[in-house]
C-alpha cells in the first residue's frame, strides 16, 4: 500500500475520532444537565442553557449564557402533544419537581425588532404537556404557575408571535423553577371501614 494511501487514512481516522470526542464532550445539546440548587429552587442558567433539545417550530441560539429562541412565523400555540424546545434536567434533580406543581421564574430579554408577544411554558414528562403561556414585556421576568407532571425529565419552552406572518424572539437568561407541596396520599377519615373498623 502506498505511503500516501495510508497517510490518507490516518488522516481520516484522526478526524473522525476528533468529531466523535467533540459531539460527546463539547457539544452538550439534547443531553440532561444539573443545574443549580438555590434554596428550595432548581436553577438554569449559564451552560445549562446551552444544551436545548431543539425542536421544528423555532430556532435556538446559545450564547454568552443565554438561551436565544425565535418561533417562525404562523405558528399555532402548542398542543398538549408537542414538546418544545427543552431543556432536559438530570434525574437526580428532577426528582426534586416530579408530580409537583411548580412555580417557574424566567429572566428574558427582548429586541428592539422582531420580539416574540409571549411565552409558554410546560413539564415535560410521560403525560400530555399542560403549557401555561404569559405575555411578554420589558419587565424582563415572567411567571409562570405549571401543573404537576408524572416522571418530570424537561421543561419545555415555546416562543409565540401574535403578528401574522412575522417570528418572534425572546433571549432567556435563567430558569428558576419552585417546586410546590408535595402530592400526599388520600387518608380514610377516622371510624370508616377503612381506617380498620368493621362496617355497622
Amino acid at each position: 500500500m502506498k505511503k500516501g494511501v495510508l497517510i490518507s487514512i490516518a488522516l481520516l481516522l484522526i478526524a473522525g475520532a476528533a468529531l466523535f470526542v467533540w459531539q460527546y464532550t463539547m457539544d452538550p445539546r439534547g443531553r440532561a444537565v444539573a443545574g443549580e440548587i438555590d434554596g428550595a429552587a432548581l436553577v438554569l442558567r449559564g451552560k445549562a442553557l446551552r444544551a436545548p433539545d431543539s425542536s421544528p417550530e423555532q430556532t435556538i441560539a446559545a450564547a454568552n449564557g443565554s438561551l436565544g429562541l425565535t418561533v417562525l412565523p404562523n405558528q399555532p400555540p402548542p398542543t398538549p402533544a408537542e414538546r418544545g424546545v427543552r431543556i432536559l434536567i438530570s434525574a437526580e434533580h428532577a426528582a426534586r419537581i416530579n408530580d409537583r406543581p411548580v412555580l417557574v421564574e424566567v429572566d428574558y430579554a427582548l429586541p428592539a425588532v422582531g420580539a416574540a408577544s409571549g411565552l409558554a411554558v410546560s413539564l415535560q414528562g410521560i403525560a400530555p404537556a399542560d403549557w401555561i403561556s404569559q405575555p411578554l414585556d420589558q419587565t424582563g421576568r415572567a411567571h409562570f404557575e405549571l401543573p404537576a407532571q408524572i416522571a418530570v425529565d424537561a421543561i419545555g419552552l415555546r416562543a409565540l408571535s401574535n403578528r401574522p406572518g412575522a417570528s418572534g424572539a425572546i433571549s432567556i437568561s435563567e430558569i428558576r423553577i419552585l417546586p410546590g407541596a408535595e402530592p400526599q396520599e388520600a387518608q380514610a377519615p377516622a371510624g370508616s371501614e377503612a381506617a380498620g373498623e368493621p362496617p355497622p
